[in-house]
């Protein structure tokens, strides 16, 4: 497209060659650059390479005529606000009428005079450049929104590391466990997605926002006491009473920081749900709500699994970890109990990758070897 502000392109198609040498004539002189083709097929050809700033067409044409012309340039998204005048012949009102149905901006009556010409040029032209200006103002917009969105997405997935970390400060023996926990997350909604359940609600947007959600799941342990968070022994029931607490302060913090944003929809919303609820079981006997089945939201369902997981195949300091094997049959074994059957199933059929990421994110005692 002519750059606004650059001299403007004409394009001619007229099968006389007369007359289109007659025009590049006038137009050189109003300084104007031409260039010319002698039916529809060559200047759709020309089309196809650069883009005038307006077309002067005739009609009746060998090869490609002037309707087939006009209605490929006014029916491709890329030309269709190129200006078009339309030459016809006097008393022609038949064809003049189609071509403006077909999208002709304005006609000429052969013969036309060159003072006619002028003012119409000036005129579309003058949309035209009012036209390619908005369209440039609208790229720069689009581009300046396209960074400043990626600058809220980094800015987001830095505030949800940030909060995750809290919690990693305060117990270190998690470790790599907030990367597993993202991993498997993402592993198991990507396997439901191929499944084709859930009603179609799992979309590539859902995955990323598990993804990136996940590690904020027990952002709730800041608030729980160091003697119980740490206690190297079985908790009593007063103090698991106390554990289990920290569902409600995570979910409450979180649902707390969009409320005061006043968001319609934020990035913490699914962060919110996955704290209140991954320790909601399938059969109703989990907590904090004792929510049943399909009234667990699916990205709680989901971080139940990948966490229960994670947490036996990795030590605590009043556990040893368990192999996979061990591990996935406790997983089988809960499905329609503890756990949403469909994510047991997906779990059963992405388990190497269970086992990759694993690997690929050892805890980092036994890294360093300890």
């Amino acid at each position: 497209m002519t750059e606004v502000g650059n001299i403007q392109k004409i394009l001619i198609v007229d099968d006389e060659a007369m007359n289109r040498d007659l025009l590049k004539v006038f137009l050189g002189t109003l300084g104007f650059e031409t260039v010319d083709a002698e039916n529809g097929k060559t200047a759709l050809e020309i089309l196809e390479k650069e883009k005038p700033d307006l077309i002067i067409l005739d009609l009746n044409m060998p090869v490609m005529d002037g309707f087939q012309v006009l209605k490929k340039v006014k029916y491709n998204i890329e030309t269709k606000m190129i200006p078009v005048i339309v030459v016809t012949a006097l008393g022609d009102e038949e064809n003049h009428l189609k071509a403006l149905e077909l999208g002709a901006d304005d006609f000429l009556t052969k013969p036309f005079n060159i003072h006619f010409l002028k003012a119409r040029l000036n005129s579309l032209l003058s949309i035209k450049k009012l036209y390619d200006l908005n369209r440039k103002y609208q790229k720069e917009l689009e581009e300046k929104n396209i960074k400043l969105m990626n600058e809220l997405i980094k800015t987001q997935e830095a505030t949800i590391v940030s909060l995750a970390t809290l919690t990693e400060f305060r117990d270190p023996e998690t470790g790599e466990h907030l990367e597993r926990m993202r991993g498997f997350a993402r592993v198991l909604a990507e396997e439901l997605k191929k499944m084709q359940c859930c009603n179609g609600y799992i979309s590539d947007e859902y995955i990323e926002s598990i993804f990136k959600s996940t590690p904020l799941h027990d952002i709730g342990k800041v608030g729980i006491p160091d003697h119980i968070l740490l206690k190297p022994g079985k908790l009593t029931r007063e103090e698991f009473e106390i554990m289990k607490t920290h569902t409600l302060i995570g979910g409450t913090a979180l649902k707390a920081a969009v409320e005061r944003a006043s968001l319609d929809r934020s990035f913490l919303d699914m962060a919110t749900l996955i704290a209140y609820h991954h320790h909601e079981r399938w059969d109703g006997n989990g907590y904090p709500f004792g929510l049943k089945s399909d009234n667990i939201p699916l990205s709680a369902r989901i971080t139940t699994v990948a966490d229960v997981y994670d947490a036996l195949t990795s030590r605590r300091v009043y556990k040893q970890a368990f192999p996979h094997e061990k591990a996935r049959g406790i997983i089988l074994n809960g499905a329609g109990s503890q756990f949403d059957p469909v994510i047991v199933e997906a779990f059963k059929r992405r388990e190497n990758d269970f086992i990759l990421l694993k690997e690929k994110y050892k805890d980092r005692e036994k890294k360093n070897g300890k």
